[in-house]
């Protein structure tokens, strides 16, 4: 259990130090009203994507949402305080994929990437789902991330 609480709380601290680094590389958040825009457009269009499922998008289009079809971003980040080295080629790099930014990525095809960060290095690499989710890349398997949000009660 504290290896988990462990790992949460550097992943958290890795977050923080991904969005001023993407900044100055030429991507921003977007905020909750650009999300909603980039969302309807999308499905004005017959394309239903999760608005939840994509972290950032480039600067240089930021003046095109609801205007035309642009790039939507998912962040994968390794940091500085990672027990293993991971190298520039993100050779063992392991985070989690959740089904929506799996579906985004396949919904939206050419205009869906990943940004995978290595704060460590400081560089990044952009890539398409089939890059690595293929069995000559990756191992992958299926996995729920459960989040309980309300009390449960035991059963005796």
């Amino acid at each position: 259990m504290k290896d988990m609480q462990k790992n949460h709380s550097i992943g958290k601290r890795g977050e923080k130090e991904t969005w001023p680094f993407l900044e100055k590389n030429g991507f921003i958040r977007p905020s909750k009203d650009q999300r909603k825009m980039i969302k309807e457009f999308y499905e004005k269009r017959g394309k239903q994507i999760e608005k939840k499922a994509f972290d950032v998008i480039s600067l240089d289009e930021i003046g095109f949402i609801g205007k035309k079809a642009i790039t939507l971003y998912e962040v994968k980040t390794t940091g500085v305080e990672r027990g293993k080295f991971i190298d520039e080629d993100f050779k063992e790099f392991g985070f989690t994929l959740p089904e929506k930014e799996i579906n985004n990525a396949e919904v939206l095809k050419s205009k869906y990437k990943f940004i995978f960060v290595n704060l460590y290095s400081g560089i990044f690499k952009l890539y398409r789902l089939n890059d690595f989710l293929n069995e000559n890349i990756s191992n992958y398997y299926k996995t729920y991330s459960v989040f309980i949000r309300k009390k449960i009660k035991n059963v005796k």
